[in-house]
């Protein structure tokens, strides 16, 4: 039986850099590179999930602006729909958490990282401009 699960995703913009983050090695899609968030958990709205997410991983607070689009993907195993949210730096500074890495990365620089697959769709709409 597939598993059907809801995420939310930051897009969090510096200059003309976007933040991702690399997932920790153990984790699903363990080392790959993706736009920081995690699970929706119960009674939790997308923007809900998105503060806890971004305070876990990276213990900063954060502001959501808006959902921008919405994400599909599967598997054998996994349906996901993951919300791309706006969002806007609030306090603190980046600290690795709960992921290997993060980095603010141009559009051009995000192509060379190994993405985890929403995230490919997530970065094609970035590509697009947005569209």
């Amino acid at each position: 039986m597939t598993k059907t699960i809801e995420a939310a995703a930051a897009l969090i913009k510096k200059n003309s850099r976007y933040l991702l983050c690399q997932r920790n090695r153990d984790d699903c899609y363990g080392n790959l590179w993706e736009f920081p968030g995690g699970t929706i958990e119960k009674k939790e709205t997308p923007s809900e999930t998105i503060k806890r997410e971004i305070s876990e991983e990276l213990d900063v607070s954060i502001n959501p602006v808006k959902i921008l689009k919405e994400f599909f993907d599967k598997n054998e195993h996994l349906k996901i729909k993951v919300y791309l949210i706006q969002c806007l730096f609030n306090k603190g500074i980046l600290k690795k958490k709960d992921c290997q890495n993060f980095g603010f990365f141009e559009v051009k620089d995000i192509e060379k990282l190994n993405l985890a697959p929403v995230d490919k769709k997530i970065f094609n709409y970035l590509k697009r401009g947005g569209k």
